[in-house]
């Protein structure tokens, strides 16, 4: 089968899909992945690694690194998670959303069928209007309705109160997006959505959940078209990045480090990692911990740090995790279940989004430090919340047990079962 699959975002939102494509690949199908990188990532290595097409569209206006950092920093200090969505849309998928469009028409007419971030309304349109059968993937499990989920953006004050809480969610999440959708919709000929959560977001056809069943059991409440296929965790051979030189050795010579990082929520920009930097250095010294300190650019030499510190631009949590006492990190969904899976519990800083849910679920499980956010983060804040994780054997005990359970199962291979099953 020729299949097209197309993402948005940042890499959390595209790792997945490169890992799906690949997954396709070996399954023997023919396999175009679109890409839209919200800072222009170049996936083009991996593409030819694992046998798939890349395309990638990037943004007409190409803004400035002044301007992406001023907009960066306001979404930060919004703090709500569904206003900062408003703010994602307007800055980051509004101004490439009619070059998205139209390459999700191409990919519609030049394959049999297309798979979709949740996000993507415009593929969701063109496949609509193509007749193309198209599979949805949730990264997150909070953006589907339930009685069991607690709806995002709110605290999680009971279930009582979930009902009340998704009525609200659903009305502030259709303020924001409806008018974006139907826009399109109208222009194309096409009916109105109603409710962004359950038509827009969800194909009618396959509705993959890419989260461990360890985390997210299948709520009673869903329908059948809603799939928990489970982490799509890249097999050992589809590995793409290697240990730094001197890691391993960093590592064996002393306890256990704390690894840290913020994943893609880290700007590419020396003074805004200076300020993260700052802080993880004087919460390393509150807690009297080695650290490794994930730092995305290209000269590590530019940032001073004490000894106990092993400064990295990359490196891969398949297998460095498990050598570590803990990670803190920003709450992705990939990063959120690569910590999980490594059996080491988490401190989360969550940025914006679903991170401050993902942060809440790790605390639910009994894995997690209690979670702070970027806006307002201090070194005395989140060197109390990895101190209550070290100061707990239990957690890490939990964090092990559901890791082991997790690296039995194979999210790629279902996910690809499921598609074949459903477009066939």
């Amino acid at each position: 089968m020729k299949i097209g699959l197309q993402t948005w975002g940042s890499e959390g939102d595209i790792q997945p899909f490169i890992t799906l494509a690949g997954g396709l690949v070996r399954a023997g199908h023919e396999v175009t992945l679109v890409v839209t990188d919200n800072i222009g990532r170049d996936y083009s290595g991996q593409a030819k690694k694992f046998g798939f097409n890349l395309v990638e569209v990037t943004n007409p206006d190409n803004p400035p690194a002044e301007f992406v950092e001023k907009v960066w920093r306001e979404i930060i200090e919004v703090g709500n998670p569904i206003k900062q969505s408003e703010l994602i849309l307007k800055y980051g998928f509004d101004p490439v959303m009619e070059a998205m469009y139209v390459a999700a028409k191409n990919l519609c007419i030049t394959n049999d069928a297309v798979v979709g971030h949740f996000f993507l309304y415009p593929l969701k349109v063109a496949a609509e209007k193509s007749g193309t059968p198209i599979v949805t993937i949730n990264v997150v499990h909070n953006c589907l309705p339930s009685s069991e989920v607690s709806p995002p953006g709110l605290p999680d004050i009971g279930r009582w109160f979930y009902p009340l809480g998704w009525k609200l969610v659903r009305t502030m999440v259709n303020r924001i997006f409806l008018p974006r959708i139907n826009a399109l919709r109208k222009r194309e000929g096409l009916t109105p959505d109603k409710d962004v959560m359950t038509q827009t977001w969800a194909s009618k056809t396959l509705n993959l959940v890419i989260v461990s069943p360890s985390i997210c059991p299948t709520p009673k409440d869903w329908d059948t078209k809603h799939n928990v296929c489970g982490f799509l965790n890249p097999p050992e051979d589809q590995a793409t990045d290697e240990p730094p030189k001197g890691l391993e050795e960093f590592i064996a010579a002393g306890d256990p480090p704390v690894y840290f990082t913020f994943g893609s929520m880290m700007l590419h920009d020396l003074n805004y990692i200076q300020e993260a930097l700052d802080i993880w250095a004087e919460t390393l010294r509150k807690v009297g911990r080695r650290a490794i300190f994930q730092l995305p650019y290209d000269d590590l030499s530019v940032f001073k740090t004490d000894d106990n510190v092993f400064k990295v631009q990359r490196s891969p949590y398949k297998t460095i995790f498990p050598k570590c006492s803990l990670i803190v990190h920003h709450g992705g969904a990939g990063t959120t279940q690569s910590s999980i899976l490594s059996g080491r519990p988490s401190v989360v800083v969550a940025h914006m989004a679903d991170q401050f849910f993902w942060g809440a679920e790790l605390e639910r499980l009994g894995v997690a430090g209690r979670t702070q956010t970027r806006k307002g983060l201090t070194p005395e804040k989140l060197a109390k919340s990895i101190k209550q994780v070290l100061a707990n054997p239990d957690m890490s005990k939990r964090a092990k047990a559901i890791g082991v359970v997790m690296a039995k199962e194979n999210g790629v291979d279902t996910a690809v079962r499921l598609i074949e099953t459903r477009l066939n």
